[in-house]
């Protein structure tokens, strides 16, 4: 077989071999998609019955059902899935940054190499023919290089500074995140707490319509109170079943929202319900709300940092992208064994420089250079729009609190002046049918009142909650 069949059959082989091994991956990956939609759907229902098994349960016996607010923020940054998320991506960050780190050092190669070759050698030497056409066909070499460039070494240093950035901006993305979860634990809390202590009002509400309205049924046949307050009666009873059913919507929808802030079931054991909250609903002090929202802010916004952090990002690309325009210099030595068995020595150390210039490679990075400045000056524009976007959401914010805490105290005033309306139709009471009915009214009328109130006082909560969110205040996540 001479030297050209040999490298076509070992040609055809690799061929044949990679069409294989390919093929093989094709049907491996496309065979697998049925195995890889039925993993998740197993994974997903596994979750679930673990939520399911390691629910509240734990706190519902310590608490006797009941969770205060510290608690519930407790459990949830504790549990929250989005948060331990955000923790592993910050140390994933944190090691790809003391990678980056470690390419600035010089490169240390050791390495084997072993050839064979089908060329013939004939040696000077008389009767050494097939001593030359031996060594000269099989050879193999041994080298120590280290290898050390300052492009590079430059290079590395902006991907590094670029690396430990985006490291420090997870951590100010994860602080972020919390005080978004502790926003959310707190809205749903509040709601949660304002729906409890508005139901049992509801089902007195519901009570007294009917029987208003039932008392007015016979009244409205012996002709002693018209039509029209009879359908009066009768729309403030449907009213007060739908706030009933209503609440009871939002109840469930609530106690969901809380739970799957807190990483947990709200369900466990077969049981409906067993997410409940403790607390009182007390108007908020003005003072809650600072002067300048949006200097407050911007001062403690964690993303106004990993925005800034972003920036300086942009510009060490556009540095590397200058960088790449130089000569590429670098310096190296090696050490080289070639273990023949002649006269020959082939052992050696060699050191020296290269300087060298890729002129393909020179011609892409103008456009790279080009495209790395129009980075730096959208991350710019970036940074500018956040900070307007975060300065209006504290003012808006600032300004929903101060409206919900005047809503409240009006609603405050409206349940007293309701109260007197009450007082004064018991004091008229005279034992008549239409006297009782009128001190029903009344008395329903205060407890409307009292509902009302309690949402008005669970909404100025609640905008205190979003306040301290969009001021940055709720929650000082540690920054190491």
């Amino acid at each position: 077989m001479n030297r050209g069949q040999r490298i076509g059959r070992n040609l055809s082989f690799l061929i044949l071999s990679g069409a294989f091994l390919t093929l093989t991956s094709c049907a491996g990956f496309l065979g697998g998609g049925m195995d890889i939609a039925a993993f998740s759907r197993a994974a997903a229902e596994q979750t679930y019955t673990q939520a399911l098994s390691s629910g509240v349960g734990s706190e519902r016996k310590e608490d006797s059902g009941s969770l205060n607010l510290p608690k519930c923020r407790e459990i949830a940054l504790a549990n929250n899935l989005s948060l331990h998320m955000a923790k592993l991506e910050e140390i994933n960050r944190s090691h790809i940054s003391m990678a980056d780190w470690s390419k600035m050092l010089p490169h240390v190669i050791l390495a084997a190499k072993f050839d064979q070759g089908d060329n013939v050698l004939f040696s000077d030497l008389p009767g050494d023919a097939y001593w030359s056409e031996f060594y000269a066909r099989s050879a193999w070499r041994v080298f120590l290089e280290a290898r050390w460039s300052p492009t590079d070494v430059a290079l590395a240093y902006y991907t590094a500074r670029n690396a430990s950035n985006r490291a420090l901006q997870s951590v100010y993305e994860k602080a972020r995140l919390g005080q978004k979860i502790v926003e959310g634990v707190e809205v749903s809390f509040f709601r949660l707490l304002t729906v409890q202590e508005c139901l049992p009002l509801a089902k007195t509400l519901v009570s007294l319509r009917s029987d208003i309205t039932n008392r007015m049924d016979r009244l409205v046949r012996e002709r002693l109170v018209s039509q029209d307050d009879y359908e009066k009666a009768l729309n403030d009873e449907m009213r007060a079943q739908y706030l009933d059913a209503e609440l009871k919507v939002e109840l469930e929808r609530q106690a969901s929202a809380l739970a799957t802030y807190m990483g947990r079931s709200r369900r466990a054991a077969g049981e409906p319900l067993f997410l409940a909250v403790k607390g009182s609903l007390s108007c908020p002090e003005a003072d809650e709300a600072p002067r300048d929202p949006e200097l407050t802010a911007l001062r403690n916004r964690p993303e106004i940092v990993a925005l800034g952090l972003k920036q300086q990002e942009s510009s060490n690309e556009f540095r590397k992208s200058v960088l790449k325009n130089f000569p590429r210099l670098s310096l190296f030595w090696r050490y080289l064994k070639e273990p023949y068995h002649d006269h020959r020595r082939r052992d050696g150390q060699q050191a020296g420089l290269l300087l060298y210039v890729d002129l393909v490679d020179s011609l892409s990075q103008i456009k790279e250079t080009q495209i790395s400045s129009n980075q730096r000056l959208r991350s710019q524009l970036e940074l500018s729009a956040i900070t307007l976007a975060v300065a209006s959401q504290a003012g808006v914010a600032a300004k929903k609190f101060q409206i919900a805490r005047e809503k409240a105290a009006l609603r405050a005033k409206a349940a007293v002046a309701a109260e007197r309306v009450m007082r004064a139709a018991e004091q008229r009471a005279q034992g008549s049918n239409l006297s009782e009915i009128a001190q029903m009214k009344a008395r329903a009328e205060l407890t409307g009142e009292k509902i009302e109130l309690l949402k008005a006082l669970g909404d100025a909560n609640v905008c205190l909650a979003e306040l301290r969110s969009a001021l940055g205040v709720n929650y000082a996540a540690p920054l190491h």
